[in-house]
C-alpha cells in the first residue's frame, strides 16, 4: 500500500468511529452527558452491586473516546509525514533540475570557450570552433526546446546560410589548394576542408602548421592582436575563418531574436551545429 492510499484509508477510519459515535449518541444521548459514572450507595444486606450498576453504553462510549483520540493522533501523524515526503520529494526534484541546468551550461561553454579556455588551449596548440548546421530544419518538439516560433525558423536558416557563406569564401581556395582542385575542394565543403588543409601543411612543416594554431588561440584569448597572424599562412587563416562563423551567426540572429535566445540557437542543447577540435602535434 502506498503513503496516500495509507492516508486515506486512516482518514476512512477516523470518520467510520466519529459516525459511530454519532450513532450511539443519538440512540441514547443521555449516558454520553457526562463520561463519568455518579456514586451509588451500597445496597441493604451489603450486597456488593457495583458490577450491576455499569452502563455498558457509557463503556462503549469510553472506548469510542479514546480510539477516537488515538486515530486522531495517528492521523496527525501520518499528514506531518506525508508534508515531509512532500517536501523531501520537491527538495530532490529541485536538485535534479539544478543538475540539469548546469550540465547544459557545462555544454554551453565547451561549445563556446571563454577567453580563459583559450588560454589554456593556446599553450596546448588546441583549437575548437562551434559550426552552425547547413540546413536548420527542427522538429516541433525540437522547436520547443529552443523556446522558438515556426517564424523564427527562416531567420535563423539565413544567419547560419550567411555566417557560413562568409567563411566558405576565405577557406574555398586554401582547400582546393591544400586538395589539388577546386571541385574537391566544393566536394569536401567547409565541415570537411579543415582536415585536409592541416594535414597538408602539417606534411610540408609540423612545427609552422603548431605555431599558426597557437597563434590563433593566442588572439582568441586577448593575448595577441589579430594583426601578428601572417594573412598567407593556410592553417591560420583557415581557424580565423572558422572560430568566428559562430559568434557572426550568433551576431545576425541578436537583433532578431534577442541576445539570450540567440545564443541558444547557436550553442544550446537542441541546436543544429557541430563542435571541431584540433590539437597541436606537441612538437
Amino acid at each position: 500500500m502506498s503513503r496516500r492510499d495509507g492516508l486515506f484509508a486512516l482518514s476512512g477510519g477516523v470518520l467510520g468511529a466519529a459516525a459511530a459515535f454519532g450513532v450511539l449518541w443519538l440512540s441514547n444521548p443521555r449516558t454520553y452527558a457526562s463520561p463519568r459514572q455518579p456514586a451509588t450507595a451500597a445496597p441493604e444486606g451489603g450486597r456488593d452491586e457495583g458490577e450491576a450498576g455499569v452502563d455498558p453504553a457509557m463503556v462503549a462510549n469510553a472506548n469510542l473516546v479514546e480510539s477516537l483520540h488515538v486515530c486522531s493522533q495517528a492521523l496527525a501523524s501520518a499528514l506531518d509525514d506525508k508534508g515531509q515526503l512532500e517536501q523531501h520529494v520537491e527538495a530532490e526534484r529541485m536538485a535534479e533540475a539544478d543538475a540539469g541546468r548546469s550540465a547544459q551550461a557545462r555544454r554551453m561553454a565547451r561549445r563556446d570557450p571563454s577567453q580563459s579556455d583559450w588560454r589554456q588551449m593556446a599553450s596546448a596548440g588546441t583549437i575548437r570552433y562551434r559550426l552552425p548546421c547547413a540546413s536548420f530544419n527542427p522538429t516541433p518538439e525540437g522547436l520547443d526546446r529552443l523556446g522558438l516560433a515556426p517564424r523564427d525558423v527562416p531567420s535563423i536558416q539565413g544567419a547560419f546560410a550567411a555566417a557560413r557563406d562568409t567563411a566558405w569564401t576565405r577557406i574555398r581556395p586554401l582547400c582546393a589548394t591544400a586538395a589539388g582542385s577546386e571541385t574537391t575542394a566544393e566536394n569536401l565543403g567547409l565541415d570537411s576542408c579543415p582536415e585536409v588543409i592541416l594535414a597538408a601543411e602539417r606534411t610540408l612543416d609540423p612545427a609552422a602548421a603548431d605555431r599558426a594554431m597557437r597563434a590563433v588561440g593566442s588572439v582568441k584569448a586577448g593575448l595577441a592582436d589579430p594583426s601578428t597572424i601572417p594573412s598567407d599562412d593556410p592553417v591560420a587563416a583557415a581557424f580565423v575563418a572558422l572560430t568566428g562563423v559562430a559568434k557572426d551567426a550568433e551576431g545576425r540572429l541578436g537583433s532578431v531574436l534577442g541576445p539570450e535566445d540567440a545564443h541558444a540557437v547557436v550553442y544550446g542543447d537542441g541546436s543544429c551545429g557541430r563542435t571541431s577540435e584540433f590539437a597541436g602535434s606537441g612538437r
